[in-house]
């Protein structure tokens, strides 16, 4: 499935779709939370940096699921940008951190794999979350 959001969609309507889109079993994991915290960050990234006041820009999810991997495929049009390229963040109080970047860092963290790649001018960056293992999980905080 492929969804085209435009930058006044609203989060919870664009969740509605996802999960429609997925079947149960995934929809009920404890990683779904992930997906929509991703899917939430990405929106927010296209709404305020990438088509700020463009009412126009429209950016592409598409959402797959195969063996317990729900596949989030974010797309948009514009100058190249390499979210993982971007530098990590470094430990500060809120009131000396810049702002930016912190979304980027979370859709990291939360992914158990991520790509980007940039063609004819579209920014496509891949998103997998596992539903089944949890790789990212701490085995000492058990």
């Amino acid at each position: 499935m492929t969804l085209t959001i435009s930058t006044s969609d609203s989060v919870s309507s664009i969740l509605t779709h996802v999960k429609k889109a997925l079947p149960e079993s995934y929809v009920e994991s404890d990683r779904m939370f992930d997906c929509c915290t991703i899917i939430d960050e990405f929106h927010a990234n296209m709404r305020h940096h990438v088509a700020k006041g463009d009412e126009a820009f429209r950016w592409w999810l598409g959402v797959d699921h195969q063996g317990g991997v729900i596949r989030l495929t974010f797309q948009y049009t514009g100058p190249c940008f390499d979210p993982t390229q971007v530098r990590d963040i470094m430990p500060q109080s809120i009131e000396h951190r810049r702002i930016g970047g912190l979304g980027l860092a979370l859709i990291s963290q939360l992914s158990d794999r991520i790509d980007y790649s940039y063609h004819s001018g579209v920014n496509t960056l891949s998103v997998d979350v596992n539903t089944v293992e949890f790789p990212k999980e701490d085995e000492s905080c058990l």
